[in-house]
C-alpha cells in the first residue's frame, strides 16, 4: 500500500510547524501569505478554511495534507499537486492516525470472507453510524471497532475481527462501513482532537475516548442471522469512564446490560446527579419507551440525559489540558471501578472550587457562546447539574424546601473556599445559599451571607456588623435588614446631628470620651496637639448650630479638664461652668480595684473592660452593669439636671463609656474589642436625651469621622 509524498504530520512535527507559524501556508482563512506569529494558533484554527477558493498553494510541501472546508463541511486533500475533495477519492483512499487524515492508494477489493463468516453470531458486515464527542471532535478523528470477549469480561484484547473509519466532519460524527465481529460485544474507540467547550477553541493534543456496547444478541442455530439490538454508538466521556465498573462488575457475575445500568447509575450519582428522576423522562424520538444507556447520549440536544453528560464533560475538563483532563477521568474511572464510589475528595474539592468561579463570574454564558459559535443549535441546560455537584464535593446537605434559604461554609481545608468558621473570613469570603425557588446551592449574595440568622432587629435602626464581611454593616430598617450608610455603619451618629436635632422643650447630656492624649495615662497626662485641635473643631461645628450656653463636667483628669475646655473654646462660649464629677471617673463600674488590675494586667485593658460590657466577665471586680448604669444615669446625672443647662457635656474615660455604651444599646455597640477589635474612639459616647414627660433615649455619638477606632 503506497502512500502519497507527505501523507501525515505526527503531532510533534505538527507542533513545530504551528510554533514556526506555518508561513509557506499563508493564512488558512483567508489565503494571506502573512502570518501573525502574535496570534494564539489553534489546530482546528490552523487546518480550517472557509472555502476552497482559500486553500493555499498545493504544493510539494503540502503533498498529502488535508484542509477543513467549512462550507462544504468537508476536508479536501492535497494530491500530486491538487486539491482533491474527500467525496471525490476515485484513485485514493482516506485513512487517519493521531488525529490527521492520511490519503492512501485506493483499495480496490474488499476484505476475503473465509468459512468463519457464515457462522458469525454477531453482526455480520453491517453498518454502525455514531458521533464522537467532548465537546465534537474534528476531521481527522480516528475510530477503530473491536470485539469484546464476553468470556474475558467484555475486554477487547485485538485478537478478534476489527474495523476502523476516520471522522472527515467538525462534528464528530462516524460511519463504520461493513463491520463484522464473531462476538455480541465491541470496544469502539475514538483518537483525535476536540472542540474544548470552557475555551472554545481546539484541542492542543488528540485523546482517546472508548465505548463498550453490545451490538447483537446471538441466536440459537448455525447460519441463523443475529438480532441486532444496537443501531448507532456514540462515545463520549461516560462511555469512558464506565468500561473499568463494567469490567469489575463482569467478574462478579453480573449481567452485561444490569452491569452497565449501574455503573451509569454510580457515574451519575459521583456527579450529585439523580437518575430516578430523569430516567422518568422519555429521551428517543421514535417511539421506544426505554431508558437510553452512555452511548445514545448526544451531549448537544434538549434532554435532561443531554444535560447531564454536557455538565460532566464540562466539569473534568474545567481548566485543565488534554492530558490532565484524562488523567483525572482515568483516575475516576479506577476510583469507582472497585465499589461503585468516587472516594477520593482531593480532586471533587478541586472541581467544585472551578465550578464555583464559573458561578461567581457567570462563566456558564462563554460555554453556551462558545458551542453556539460552533453552529450548535441545541445546548442543554446544564447548568444545574454543575450546580448540584457543589453539595456533593463540599458535603452540604440537599437543597430542598427543609433548608430553604440556610446559609452555610465550606468546611474542607483542601478547598481554597476553606473558612474555620462560618464567621471567619481570612481565607475565604465565600458562602453558600439554598436558594428557595431553584432548589439549587449558590453563591450567597453580600446582604444573604452577612446577616444570615439575624432575625429581626432587636429594635428599629439596630446596626450590626456584617457576619462574613466585618468591614460592612447593616441597619435593621422598617422591619428588615439593608446595607447601612457609613453615617449608620459604624452605629454612631455625629454629635452636631444629634444637637441640631434636639427639640425646643429636650434636654441633652453627652457623655463622652476624652479626645487624643500623650502616652502619660495618669491623672495629669496632657493632650496632644492633635487632641487639642479635635475637640476645638467639635466646639466651632456645634457653634455652627448654637445660641445657648453649655455645661462642662469631667472626671478630674488634666485631659478630660482639656477636653472640655476646648469644646468651649471652639465654640465660643468664654463663661461656663466646668465641675469635676466624681461619677465620671474612669473605674466608675470597678468593684474592687486590686483584682480589676490584675486581670487588666494578665489580659489588657479593653479585653477585660469589653468582655465585661457585654458578657458580665470578671464579676468579682466589677459591679453589676445594669444596676451601675442606672446609678450613674438616673441618680447622678438626672438627680442633678437641676443645676446644668440644657445642652451638657461631660467628658470622661473610655473605661467609662464602653459599659456605658454597652448598657444604653442593649449590647449592640460595635466596641466589642474582645471580639471584633473595635474600641471606642476619642469623642465619641452616648448622647442622653430628656423629654418634657421624664422619657429618656440613648444614641451613641461621635465628635470624629467614626466612632470606632
Amino acid at each position: 500500500m503506497k502512500k502519497f509524498g507527505l501523507t501525515a504530520i505526527g503531532f510533534a512535527a505538527m507542533s513545530a510547524l504551528l510554533v514556526a507559524g506555518c508561513s509557506s501556508d499563508g493564512n488558512p482563512a483567508t489565503g494571506d501569505d502573512d502570518f501573525n506569529l502574535d496570534q494564539p494558533i489553534s489546530l482546528l484554527d490552523t487546518l480550517t478554511v472557509t472555502s476552497a477558493a482559500n486553500l493555499p498553494v498545493c504544493d510539494a510541501s503540502r503533498e498529502g495534507r488535508a484542509f477543513f472546508v467549512q462550507n462544504e463541511n468537508m476536508p479536501h486533500l492535497c494530491i500530486k499537486g491538487t486539491w482533491r475533495s474527500a467525496a471525490d477519492s476515485t484513485d485514493f483512499s482516506i485513512t487517519c492516525s493521531d488525529g490527521f487524515l492520511h490519503a492512501v492508494d485506493k483499495i480496490a477489493h474488499q476484505p476475503h470472507l473465509n468459512v468463519d463468516t457464515v457462522r458469525y453470531s454477531g453482526l455480520q458486515r453491517d453498518t454502525i453510524p455514531g458521533v464522537v464527542q467532548n465537546g465534537p471532535f474534528i476531521f481527522g478523528t480516528s475510530v477503530v471497532l473491536n470485539e469484546a470477549s464476553e468470556m474475558n469480561f467484555f475486554r477487547a484484547d485485538g485478537n478478534g475481527h476489527s474495523a476502523s473509519t476516520c471522522v472527515q466532519t467538525n462534528d464528530g460524527h462516524y460511519t463504520l462501513e461493513s463491520v463484522s465481529t464473531n462476538s455480541n460485544y465491541v470496544k469502539i474507540s475514538a483518537t483525535g482532537f476536540y472542540r474544548n467547550m470552557v475555551t472554545g477553541g481546539s484541542s492542543a493534543n488528540p485523546v482517546t475516548l472508548s465505548a463498550l456496547t453490545k451490538v447483537a444478541s446471538s441466536v440459537e442455530g448455525a447460519g441463523t442471522t443475529p438480532i441486532r439490538v444496537r443501531n448507532s454508538v456514540n462515545v463520549n466521556i461516560l462511555t469512558q469512564l464506565e468500561i473499568p465498573r463494567i469490567e469489575q462488575l463482569a467478574m462478579n457475575h453480573i449481567e452485561f446490560n444490569e452491569a452497565k445500568a449501574q455503573a451509569e447509575r454510580e457515574i451519575f450519582a459521583a456527579f450529585g446527579i439523580d437518575t430516578v428522576q430523569f430516567y422518568l423522562q422519555p429521551y428517543f424520538t421514535d417511539g421506544r419507551t426505554d431508558k437510553p444507556v452512555a452511548e445514545d447520549l448526544d451531549m448537544f440536544g434538549n434532554s435532561e440525559y443531554s444535560a447531564a453528560l454536557f455538565a460532566i464533560s464540562v466539569m473534568l475538563q474545567g481548566d485543565r489540558s488534554e492530558t490532565e483532563m484524562m488523567s483525572l477521568a482515568n483516575n475516576l474511572a479506577e476510583d469507582i471501578k472497585g465499589d461503585g464510589v468516587w472516594n477520593d475528595p482531593n480532586w471533587k474539592i478541586k472541581i467544585a472550587d472551578w465550578v464555583v468561579g464559573l458561578d461567581t463570574l457567570w462563566k456558564y454564558n462563554d460555554i453556551r457562546n462558545n458551542v453556539s459559535s460552533w453552529g450548535v443549535s441545541a445546548i442543554p441546560n446544564f447548568e444545574k447539574y454543575i450546580r448540584a455537584f457543589i453539595p456533593v464535593a463540599y458535603g452540604f446537605e440537599p437543597c430542598s424546601d427543609a433548608n430553604a434559604g440556610q446559609v452555610t461554609y465550606v468546611n474542607q481545608g483542601q478547598s481554597a473556599l476553606f473558612a474555620n468558621d462560618y464567621e471567619h473570613a481570612d481565607h475565604s469570603r465565600v458562602r453558600f445559599i439554598c436558594d428557595a425557588n431553584s432548589k439549587e446551592w449558590r453563591i450567597a449574595q453580600p446582604i444573604e451571607k452577612d446577616t444570615a440568622g439575624f432575625g429581626p432587629g432587636a429594635y428599629d435602626k439596630e446596626v450590626r456588623e456584617g457576619r462574613v464581611n466585618h468591614d460592612t454593616y447593616y441597619i435593621f430598617d422598617s422591619g428588615t435588614w439593608r446595607i447601612a450608610t457609613p453615617q449608620e455603619a459604624d452605629g454612631f451618629t455625629d454629635i452636631a446631628e444629634v444637637y441640631a436635632s434636639l427639640k425646643p422643650n429636650e434636654k441633652a447630656v453627652f457623655i463622652i470620651r476624652h479626645s487624643e492624649r500623650t502616652d502619660n495615662t495618669g491623672p495629669t497626662g496632657h493632650l496632644t496637639s492633635n487632641g487639642k485641635t479635635y475637640a476645638r473643631n467639635l466646639g466651632k461645628r456645634l457653634a455652627a448650630i448654637a445660641n445657648e450656653d453649655f455645661y462642662y463636667g469631667y472626671s478630674g483628669y488634666t485631659r478630660t479638664q482639656e477636653t472640655c475646655e476646648e469644646i468651649a473654646l471652639g465654640k465660643g462660649q468664654q463663661q461656663y461652668t466646668l465641675d469635676i464629677l466624681p461619677y465620671m471617673d474612669g473605674s466608675w463600674y470597678v468593684k474592687d480595684g486590686a483584682k480589676a488590675n490584675d486581670y487588666t494586667n494578665a489580659d489588657g485593658g479593653w479585653v477585660v473592660y469589653s468582655k465585661y460590657a457585654f458578657t458580665g466577665a470578671y464579676e468579682d471586680a466589677f459591679y453589676d452593669l445594669k444596676t451601675r448604669s442606672e446609678e450613674l444615669l438616673k441618680d447622678n446625672i438626672l438627680g442633678n439636671i437641676s443645676t446644668m443647662k440644657r445642652v451638657n457635656f461631660m467628658c470622661t474615660h473610655d473605661y467609662l463609656v464602653v459599659p456605658l455604651l454597652a448598657y444604653t444599646t442593649s449590647g449592640h455597640a460595635n466596641v466589642r474589642y474582645y471580639e471584633k477589635w473595635r474600641w471606642v474612639n476619642y469623642l465619641s459616647g452616648v448622647a442622653m436625651i430628656i423629654s418634657p414627660d421624664g422619657s429618656i433615649r440613648y444614641v451613641p455619638v461621635k465628635g470624629l469621622e467614626s466612632g470606632t477606632m
